[in-house]
């Protein structure tokens, strides 16, 4: 006989900080069925999908909180934001009376412990449901979606759809605060580390501005959300659309390359988080930078790492090769000098077979030349220690993702930047999908602690995001998911990843040019990396 899976858990468990459980290596919500457990791992706010499922919450009361005060109006959930997230009404910016009042009622229904219902329709059901209720964002989502049974979350006659799972009860909801951020608002959530502590968001002025150009890019690919992805894909329309989206990179890069030759920088230094493109960013970078009469000499730093066995040993006693340590960047720091003199150096060229450093090619920098430096640590202020501020052009390069889902369900960067790798890993590298999986909640900690304490250093930064990117995406990550068996533990984000993939419509990449930051992920680039 199948029961709720919250009326099986200890009771004990039933509580903040828990939120949902991995069940027989599956990702389950407390208001899912299950018949049996063979396995059941309880997951609170410390773990990510723990965290997801309040997150989901918050923004479904939010959602629901603003529809019962102002009837005419959305809200739109935009993205996180540090340990927050942003979110806006739709066409009206939002002012702190209002703030206050959406959250006095948020915290009411709290307060009243209100059950949240989650009902299992067909798709036909859920639509006609949600026509009665005037979400044609959502219908045109689920019109779409490769999934027969829908599940619909309600409290007090307001429904949603959710990719993922929601509490059981608003009571459960213990650390929370809604604050106005204009033109928006910040739904602030519990510390990771210690989830009885409401997180304090650092302003992030320079991410922030990169996320609302990001807004006005979506604007004018006229793609708000991935129903209106897909219907742009069924209808054949899907062409203009990626050339729209290639040129306003290319105008992005071309923008970034006058502004370096107006500051006559001597170097420019660009970082990013794992698969953020970073190396494609460079080499387009590169031919605007030629096309303004610079001749760029352009250095990885992942040809300085240090012989394999010299790196160092991470908290978890395994190699840490997030870390600055893991480079011999003091060799890195002696080549720039010696080139900023028009000095001649022999690059290093790492072997990743071999695990050693080898010695590569001479090279200098000519008439004109400008240097440029790709990697991780690039805003890391250890690496240019020596060179003067004024010489340096800082850009960060990072794949914020500019579509949601619909207007509640957002689509967080890192499983974008999780797919790609995947995809990357499985095609050019011979890494299958369930070891990228196991790696990457080191690439993680790496980018906490090593790159984003250092972003808002950069004097630009990139969104090297596609609205269209994950259409293409799934049909390769889909293969080398499916690989991985139901008995291993990566299983049950392989199956999150498969099931958050299913809303999109597969697309070929014909029509995706050579140059194309996705062609480093998929192949077929006219780079060579």
């Amino acid at each position: 006989m199948r029961k709720r899976l919250f009326d099986l858990i200890n009771r004990e468990k039933r509580d903040y900080p828990y939120t949902c459980a991995i069940v027989n290596n599956q990702r389950m919500g407390f208001l899912d069925e299950v018949e049996e457990i063979s396995s059941i791992e309880l997951l609170s706010i410390k773990d990510r999908e723990g965290r997801r499922t309040y997150e989901r919450t918050l923004a479904f009361l939010v959602s629901f909180s603003v529809k019962k005060l102002f009837p005419n109006l959305n809200v739109s959930i935009k993205h996180s934001y540090g340990d927050a997230l942003y979110g806006e009404i739709e066409e009206e910016e939002i002012d702190e009376e209002m703030v206050s009042k959406i959250k006095n009622f948020l915290l009411e229904v709290v307060k009243a412990d209100k059950p949240i219902e989650k009902i299992e329709l067909t798709k036909e059901e859920a639509i006609r449901r949600l026509v009665r209720e005037k979400r044609f964002d959502d219908i045109r989502l689920l019109k779409y979606l490769s999934r027969e049974v829908i599940p619909i979350y309600s409290i007090d006659g307001y429904s949603a759809y959710f990719a993922g799972p929601l509490l059981p009860r608003t009571g459960m909801l213990k650390v929370f605060d809604l604050v106005s951020y204009p033109p928006g608002f910040l739904i602030l959530l519990p510390e990771r580390e210690d989830p009885f502590k409401l997180s304090k968001v650092a302003d992030r002025r320079k991410l922030f501005e990169t996320f609302q150009e990001s807004k006005r890019w979506i604007k004018t690919l006229e793609i708000m959300y991935v129903g209106d992805l897909n219907e742009t894909i069924v209808k054949g329309e899907v062409s203009r659309l990626i050339k729209v989206q290639e040129a306003l990179h290319e105008k992005k890069i071309s923008d970034i390359a006058d502004r370096i030759k107006e500051r006559k920088a001597k170097v420019v230094l660009i970082a990013g988080p794992s698969s953020s493109g970073k190396t494609t960013f460079a080499k387009k970078l590169e031919i605007h930078l030629r096309v303004n009469g610079l001749k760029p000499l352009l250095i990885s730093t992942d040809n300085y790492f240090v012989d394999r066995e010299k790196t160092p040993i991470g908290e978890d006693g395994k190699p840490d090769y997030e870390t600055i340590e893991a480079l011999n960047y003091r060799l890195l720091q002696d080549h720039i000098e010696k080139l900023l003199s028009k000095e001649e150096v022999i690059l290093p060229r790492y072997n990743f077979i071999t695990g050693k450093s080898e010695k590569w090619k001479k090279v200098y920098l000519p008439e004109n030349g400008i240097l440029m430096i790709e990697g991780i640590h690039g805003l890391n202020p250890k690496l240019t220690e020596r060179i003067p501020e004024e010489e340096k052009f800082k850009i960060y390069v990072s794949a914020l993702t500019q579509l949601n889902i619909d207007r509640i369900n957002r689509i967080p960067t890192r499983d974008t930047r999780l797919i790609r790798r995947i995809v990357r890993d499985a095609h050019f590298r011979g890494i299958p999908a369930i070891e990228t999986i196991r790696r990457w909640q080191g690439v993680i900690r790496g980018e906490e602690k090593y790159i984003f304490p250092y972003q808002e250093n950069a004097d630009v930064m990139f969104n090297s995001a596609l609205v269209y990117e994950l259409s293409i995406l799934r049909t390769y990550a889909e293969v080398s998911l499916r690989t991985i068996s139901y008995n291993k533990k990566e299983y049950s984000e392989a199956l999150r990843l498969l099931i958050f993939l299913y809303h999109f419509v597969p697309l070929t990449p014909d029509e995706v040019p050579p140059t194309s930051i996705l062609r480093e992920f998929i192949g077929g680039s006219a780079f060579k990396y």
